[in-house]
């Protein structure tokens, strides 16, 4: 029987499954491909651990962010209500400023419009004086030249006047 069953399988291709499922189950055993398996699927729940980790760890920051993003609102109405504040002191100030300057600038005019006035006056001052005395040099050359005795009585008083300056 025993040649019988080695006769069956010596025909048939049981013989080379056999042969092959040894082969087979050789290299399965050589190579470690359970234990390779095992590290990659321990390689693959790492893996996973670590990306719910990081999952975790970028949901906190998000809350930490959103949080912030929440406060932002309150916090720019908050700048921008101050600086309308400062804006309002400022333009207070620049008017208040600019009030002085116009006062300033208005006080100086009229104190140039009467220095330029007194310095008018003294000027039409100044020409009619001349004026005047060229008029009454004129007048006194005329009386000498028509009265001849009131040029030579001219002439003596000059002559005295000068014979009393020491030189």
């Amino acid at each position: 029987m025993f040649e019988a069953v080695i006769d069956y399988i010596a025909r048939t291709n049981l013989f080379n499954f056999i042969i092959f499922a040894g082969i087979i189950i050789y290299l399965f055993i050589k190579l470690d491909v359970i234990g390779k398996l095992n590290s990659g699927a321990k390689d693959v729940v790492d893996k996973i651990d670590k990306s719910e980790t990081a999952k975790d760890e970028s949901e906190i920051k998000l809350k930490t962010i959103e949080e912030s993003v929440a406060n932002l609102e309150k916090e720019v109405e908050g700048i921008i209500k101050q600086s309308e504040a400062n804006a309002e002191v400022v333009g207070g100030q620049i008017l208040a400023g600019a009030d002085k300057s116009a006062e300033n600038i208005k006080a100086n005019a009229l104190k140039l419009i009467e220095n330029k006035t007194g310095v008018l006056k003294n000027d039409i001052m100044r020409r009619a004086s001349l004026a005047s005395v060229e008029v009454a040099k004129g007048q006194i050359i005329k009386e000498l030249e028509n009265n001849d005795v009131l040029h030579n009585r001219l002439i003596d008083e000059s002559i005295e006047a000068m014979n009393g300056v020491d030189l």
